[in-house]
């Protein structure tokens, strides 16, 4: 594999992702030797990622193992419920903690191709919802590498573009799918510059993710420490300042920008609302059929239960206001 073009490609997307990169892989036809490395957010169960995409590449495409070694012209995919990311001339996979409320992440994908692929990286940031691989397409930037953006405007879900466009300032590309698989076919062939030595934030953040150092020291010196907890774990996190990013990391290891952090912190107090409300209604059947089995002291558990009943009915109202449902015209 050469090590002087940059033939490294990184490839990002959530909701809306697929279709575009199908259109992407329908234009990519590099006339020298790449490897594409692939993360879209999936659940455990979606098993029909692979098909499709070997359907629409030219290139082998296949789900790795892990410490498995790199090939050229292979489209490497994300197993799903495990960040892919590279070594030297290798893959690694690990259940490391979530990223942005992800694994995989393109975080780690990207932070790795920083490390390993420096001026020979190329990522590229598709259709998706908030604003995984924004950090990553920062990293990758920052270390000589190439970023590439999907349209916003073309995009089902112009969020995860849009998102690193601002992380970046000017991405190499903004284009259509397929005006990104002609451009992404021209770059494999262009000469890279010397290797450039890495940030140790950027290889710390990599470690990390891979359950390599992990430590309440490691966060520390990667910024300051905040007032929140962690929603995944209840660690303190440590805030971290990345360029126009707010970025947040728990001793544990799990990561956030400030909108995945905002998204996790709603569904967990969610499922608090619920988890409170299921308990208040217990409570109150409970204290009702003590009633009727005390006849001594049956007042005093009716009204009891009747005061659990009233907080259920207003958990039930906050519930519904912070889930509003639209009259149907």
């Amino acid at each position: 594999m050469s090590t002087r073009r940059r033939n490294l490609i990184g490839i990002g997307g959530s909701a809306g992702a697929v279709p575009a990169l199908i259109e992407l892989l329908g234009e990519f036809d590099p006339k020298e030797d790449a490897t594409v490395f692939l993360v879209v957010h999936r659940s455990n169960e979606s098993q029909h990622l692979k098909s499709i995409i070997e359907r629409a590449s030219k290139l082998e495409v296949c789900e790795p193992d892990d410490c498995e070694p790199m090939r050229t012209n292979c489209l490497y995919i994300a197993r799903p419920d495990c960040h892919m990311m590279i070594g030297e001339n290798h893959i690694h996979l690990r259940h490391g903690p979530r990223e942005n409320n992800f694994r995989p992440a393109i975080d780690p994908l990207f932070r790795s191709l920083a490390v390993f692929g420096s001026t020979r990286a190329v990522g590229v940031v598709l259709s998706g919802y908030l604003d995984d691989g924004a950090a990553g397409a920062r990293a990758i930037m920052g270390n000589g590498g190439k970023i590439m953006v999907q349209d916003p405007a073309e995009a089902m879900s112009p969020d995860m573009p849009r998102a690193a466009i601002s992380a970046v300032g000017e991405p190499n590309a903004i284009l259509s799918p397929k005006e990104l698989g002609v451009r992404l076919s021209e770059v494999v062939c262009e000469e890279a510059e010397p290797h450039r030595k890495v940030d140790r934030a950027v290889k710390l953040e990599m470690m990390i993710a891979g359950l390599e150092k992990a430590s309440m020291a490691s966060e520390e010196s990667l910024g300051e420490l905040s007032p929140y907890n962690c929603p995944d774990c209840n660690g303190v996190l440590w805030e971290i300042e990345d360029g126009p990013m707010t970025r947040y990391r728990c001793h544990t290891g799990h990561a956030y920008t400030s909108r995945s952090l905002e998204q996790r912190q709603d569904e967990m107090l969610e499922r608090s609302l619920f988890d409170s409300l299921r308990a208040c209604r217990e409570r109150a059947n409970f204290v009702r059929s003590l009633a009727e089995r005390d006849e001594a002291n049956r007042q005093r558990w009716t009204a009891r239960a009747e005061g659990y009943e009233r907080d259920c009915v207003l958990l039930e109202d906050l519930i519904k206001e912070r889930n509003p449902v639209s009259a149907s015209s």
